[in-house]
């Protein structure tokens, strides 16, 4: 195999949610997200990684840490030139999440616990000064814990993201996407067999150091 070049990332993200609709504002919730990674590319166009990532939801009105994940993760990506201003890039990862929730006093706090496995496959194309990318995800979680033991679930994921730059270190990005989303149900007496769908967009900037 090729010789890789090794580089190391780290990075973090708070995000305020506000439900705009009905009586779903005390529901609004803060999350906080962090990673680190160490992503091997090698001339093949191949990419290796190992990393481990943390989310954290904290609710607005109570003040309480409601959802809390840890996650070891590993992954693969290889990108094609499809043409001078088009590469195809393909993505395959797994991830392990040790998670803390909200439950009723005597449950599990481990009932989300799962293991995730995904594969991806996007486009980034460049026309002019913006960067175009559509791309579709596949995702399959099994969980392993409590009543949930057995639980299943599929989901598909569409998305376009545009990137502009406004200088070397500094870009403002448009995001659209669709989510459908299949759950099987666990060991649990309740049904919870459902299927969901859910749409959005949101506009971004993002500095570089």
């Amino acid at each position: 195999m090729d010789s890789a070049v090794v580089t190391p990332y780290i990075g973090a993200s708070w995000t305020i949610n506000d439900y705009a609709e009905g009586d779903l504002g005390q529901f609004n919730y803060n999350s906080t997200n962090a990673y680190a990674l160490l992503l091997a590319q090698y001339g093949n166009g191949w990419s290796a990684r190992v990393g481990f990532s943390y989310a954290m939801d904290r609710s607005i009105d109570n003040d309480t840490e409601d959802y809390r994940d840890y996650s070891p993760n590993i992954g693969v990506m290889k990108a094609f030139a499809l043409s001078p201003s088009t590469t195809g890039i393909f993505d395959a990862s797994i991830s392990s999440h040790d998670t803390v929730s909200f439950v009723i006093p005597g449950m599990n706090e481990s009932k989300l616990d799962n293991t995730e496995y995904s594969l991806s496959y996007g486009l980034n194309h460049v026309y002019g000064d913006f960067v175009i990318l559509p791309k579709y995800k596949l995702s399959y979680k099994s969980f392993d814990t409590g009543g949930n033991d057995g639980r299943n679930d599929l989901t598909h994921i569409l998305s376009l993201k545009i990137d502009y730059p406004l200088s070397d270190s500094l870009k403002i990005s448009a995001f659209t996407g669709f989510t459908s989303r299949d759950s099987s149900s666990g060991q649990d007496n309740v049904n919870y067999d459902y299927e969901s769908y859910d749409a959005g967009a949101s506009l971004g900037l993002n500095a570089r150091f």
